[in-house]
C-alpha cells in the first residue's frame, strides 16, 4: 500500500517534469488515431504448405513483417498496437498514463481504443453481449436492465463459468448491490469445474429458477452466462474471463455478429475488465475471416487447426495428437489444472483434486487462478522465489504431508516473467515422480525453439501463449498445450484431454487461420530476436545508468541446461535503473512502442510491475520485484536503432544534480 501511494502521489503531477529532470518526452499529442476500418487480416494467401516456402521466402517474410505498418516508435495514448482491429495491445506512452489507467482516470481510460483481450472487452464482444441481453433479459419498472452477461466460446466453458459464479457467490447474498437480489446457488450438476466437461447431455438451462443461468445462440456458436445486473456477479464474471482465458475472441465475436446480421455501430463503448468505459472509434465496414456457413467449409476449418498443430509438432518433435489448442495462453494453464486435478480425483475421489503448487514468481493470473478455491478447492502452496531455499522448503513440505495430502500439479515458468529466472527442473521432475503430481511448465518466454522440455522428459505438459512470439503480429490470440509422450503423466493427460467434446477448446477457426499465417516465419524471427536481444542486454548490462538487467544469460545459469543446440536466450528482459536515472522520464522519452503484452515483431516496453501488480506492489516487492521495473520485449528492429533509442532516453533522463549512491 505504501509503495502504491508513493507511485500515485508522484505521478499525479502529470503536467510537471520531475524537478531534477529535463522534460524530454517525444510522445506525440494524445489524440485519437484514425479509423481502423481498413486494417484487416487478409485471407487471400497462397497454399500454406511449408514446402512452398523457401529460405529466401521466409527471409523476405520477416523483413516484410518489419514494415507492415508496425509501431516502431512511441504512439499516442490508446492507439492499438499494432494498428489493427484485432490488436492485442494498446499504447500507454507515458508513466502517468499507466498510473492513470490503473487508477481509472477518466481522461486516460476514455482515450483507450482497445486493450489486451483478457483485460479489455473488445467492441465486438460488447455488441455480442448486448445481443444476448436483448434476447434473454428485460428491464425493471425504472427502465434499468435487470441482468448483465458474459459471453463464452463453448457450452462447457459457459457451464464452468456458471458454476464458478454460483460457488463464489454462495452465502454472500449481502454482496448483491442496490436491489438486494437473492441468488439461487443450488446446482443441477457437480460444481467441481474439473468434472463439468465430463458430463454428457447436460442442459444449459437448470430445472429450477436461478438468477445465474446459461443461454445460447447456437446458430452463431456462442454462449453466455446471465446474472443480476450491478452486483458482485459482474466482478466475479470478469475475474473468470481474466484468470481462465476462456474468452470469446474479437474474430469469433465479429463472425457471430455477421451471422446474426448485427450492424456494427460507428461508436461503441469499450470497457476494461475491472475498469471504466472508454470510447473506440469503429466502422461499419469491418471485414475479417469468412463467416462460418458462408465461404468456409469443415475441411478448411480442420486444415487451419491441423496445420497449426503440425507446425507445433515439428517444433517440439512430437506427434500432432499430443497438441491441444485453446483460445488463449491462460486457457492452457486452466485446462492443464483441470486435467491434473482429474488425475488425482480418479485415484482418490476424496482428495478434492489435490493441492496445486506455484513455483517461482509467475505471471500474475497463474497464481491468482490457483489461489481461487473455485478452481483449486484444495488450495495452493506458493514458493515465490524459486531458488535453492524454496526447493528445500518444497521438498520438506511434500515429505511432511506425504501421508495425508495429494498434489495436483506444480506450475512454473522457463524462464519466469518478469525476472527471467529458471527453476531446477531436474529436481522438480524427481519430486513430481516421487510424489505423483503433474509438472506443468509455461515456456511462453523461452519458447519451443529455444528450450527443450519435451524430449528431455522434464515437463508433463508445456503451456504456451501463441499470442506472443509464435504469432509475432500481435493481432491474434491463442494458446497450446503440448503433452509429453515421454512421461507417464504426460501420456495420461493426453488421453484425458482427448475425451473433451471440443478438441480445440473454443479457439475459433479464424484465429487459427490468422495464427497459421503469422507463424510461417517464426523460426527466422526467433533467431533474429535472439541475436538482437542478447546484443541489447549486453549493452544495457554495461551501461552506467542501468543498475540491474534481468536476462537469462545473466540471472539464470540453469537456463543453459534446457537450451536447444541452436537456441538463444529469448527476446525478453527487465531492467532497473540506477538512482541517478529518473525512470519516469526514461519511459516517457523512450521512442518505442509502449504497452502490455510481449513477443511482437516490434519492440514493446512497459513498467510491468505497475501494470500487473499496481494494487499489490508491496507483495511484489516482497519477492524482489521492484515497483519501477521496466520490461523490454525486443522486436525485429536493428540493434543499432534500438541502441540509439535507449542511449538517448538514458542520457535525457539523468537527474541533475546526480543523487549520491
Amino acid at each position: 500500500m505504501l509503495a502504491r501511494n508513493l507511485v500515485s502521489t508522484l505521478c499525479r503531477r502529470q503536467a510537471k517534469s520531475c524537478k531534477f529532470c529535463v522534460s524530454t518526452s517525444v510522445v506525440p499529442p494524445h489524440v485519437h488515431p484514425p479509423s481502423l476500418s481498413n486494417r484487416r487480416f487478409s485471407t487471400a494467401t497462397r497454399d500454406d504448405d511449408d514446402n512452398l516456402h523457401t529460405a529466401a521466402d521466409l527471409k523476405v517474410s520477416w523483413k516484410e513483417s518489419l514494415h507492415l505498418e508496425l509501431p516502431h516508435s512511441s504512439k499516442p495514448l490508446g492507439t492499438p498496437l499494432p494498428f489493427d482491429e484485432h490488436a492485442c495491445s494498446v499504447s500507454l506512452p507515458t508513466w502517468c498514463s499507466v498510473v492513470g489507467y490503473e487508477e481509472g482516470d477518466q481522461e486516460v481510460v476514455s482515450a483507450m481504443n482497445c486493450g489486451y483481450p483478457r483485460f479489455v472487452y473488445h467492441p465486438y464482444i460488447l455488441q455480442l453481449m448486448q445481443v444476448f441481453l436483448d434476447k434473454y433479459s428485460s428491464s425493471d419498472s425504472e427502465g434499468r436492465p435487470t441482468e448483465d452477461c458474459l459471453v463464452l466460446p463453448t457450452k462447457e466453458a459457459a457451464l464452468r463459468c456458471q458454476s464458478f459464479l454460483q460457488e463464489s457467490l454462495e452465502g454472500n447474498n449481502n454482496r448483491f448491490g442496490r436491489r438486494s437480489h437473492t441468488v439461487s446457488v443450488i446446482s443441477s450438476f457437480p460444481t467441481d469445474n474439473a468434472l463439468i466437461e465430463r458430463l454428457e447431455g447436460i442442459s444449459t438451462t437448470p430445472s429450477f429458477e436461478s438468477r445465474i443461468r446459461v443461454e445460447s445462440l447456437e446458430e452463431a456458436d456462442v454462449y453466455a452466462v446471465l446474472f443480476p445486473a450491478e452486483t458482485a456477479a459482474g466482478t466475479e464474471a470478469k475475474a473468470y474471463w481474466q484468470h481462465t482465458g476462456e474468452l470469446v475472441s474479437s474474430r469469433r465475436a465479429e463472425n457471430a455478429l455477421k451471422i446474426l446480421k448485427q450492424k456494427v455501430s460507428k461508436r461503441v463503448t469499450c470497457c476494461p475488465v475491472g475498469g471504466t468505459p472508454s470510447i473506440l472509434h469503429s466502422s461499419d465496414t469491418f471485414q475479417s475471416q469468412p463467416v462460418s456457413g458462408e465461404s468456409s467449409s469443415s475441411n478448411l476449418k480442420q486444415s487451419a487447426y491441423e496445420k497449426l498443430q503440425e507446425r507445433i509438432a515439428r517444433w517440439t518433435q512430437v506427434d500432432s495428437d499430443n497438441i491441444f489448442l485453446l483460445p488463449s495462453g491462460m486457457a492452457t494453464i486452466y485446462k492443464s489444472l483441470r486435467s491434473a486435478r482429474r488425475y488425482q480425483l480418479e485415484k482418490n475421489p476424496s482428495s478434492r483434486g489435490g493441492t496445486s503448487i506455484v513455483y517461482g514468481f509467475p505471471y500474475l493470473d497463474t497464481l491468482k487462478m490457483c489461489s481461487r478455491r473455485e478452481f483449486s478447492p484444495a488450495g495452493v502452496e506458493f514458493f515465490g522465489r524459486g531458488d535453492v531455499t524454496d526447493l528445500e522448503l518444497l521438498e520438506r513440505l511434500l515429505r511432511l504431508r506425504s501421508t495425508n495430502s495429494r498434489w495436483s500439479a506444480l506450475f512454473t515458468e522457463v524462464p519466469s516473467n518478469p525476472l527471467l529466472q529458471c527453476p531446477d527442473l531436474v529436481k522438480l521432475r524427481k519430486l513430481a515422480d516421487e510424489f505423483d503430481f503433474c509438472l506443468v511448465v509455461d515456456d511462453t518466454i523461452g519458447n519451443f525453439l529455444n528450450v527443450d522440455l519435451i524430449d528431455s522428459g522434464l515437463a508433463d505438459a508445456v503451456c504456451t501463449s501463441l499470442t506472443k512470439l509464435v504469432s509475432g503480429r500481435g493481432d491474434a490470440i491463442a494458446g497450446s498445450v503440448v503433452l509429453n509422450p515421454n512421461t507417464e503423466k504426460g501420456r495420461w493427460m493426453k488421453e484425458d484431454m482427448a475425451k473433451d467434446s471440443d478438441l480445440y477448446g473454443g479457439l475459433h477457426e479464424s484465429d487459427a487461420m490468422a495464427m497459421v499465417h503469422n507463424c510461417r516465419d517464426f523460426p527466422e524471427r526467433n533467431a533474429r530476436i535472439n541475436e538482437t536481444s542478447e546484443l541489447l542486454a549486453d549493452f544495457l548490462q554495461e551501461h552506467q545508468g542501468v543498475e540491474t538487467v534481468w536476462y537469462p544469460k545473466f540471472v539464470a545459469p540453469l537456463f543453459r541446461n534446457y537450451q536447444k543446440p541452436n537456441g538463444g536466450f529469448g527476446g525478453l528482459m527487465s531492467i532497473h535503473l540506477h538512482p541517478h536515472i529518473c525512470q519516469r522520464t526514461f519511459y516517457d522519452t523512450l521512442d518505442v512502442a509502449k504497452g502490455p503484452s510481449l513477443g511482437t515483431n516490434f519492440t514493446l516496453v512497459c513498467p510491468y510491475t505497475l501494470l500487473a501488480h499496481y494494487h499489490e506492489l508491496d507483495f511484489a516487492m516482497s519477492y524482489n520485484v521492484p515497483p519501477n521495473l521496466i520490461r523490454i520485449a525486443v522486436g525485429l528492429e536493428d540493434f543499432d536503432e534500438l541502441k540509439e533509442k535507449f542511449s538517448y532516453a538514458l542520457n535525457k533522463s539523468r537527474l541533475h544534480p546526480k543523487l549520491p549512491s
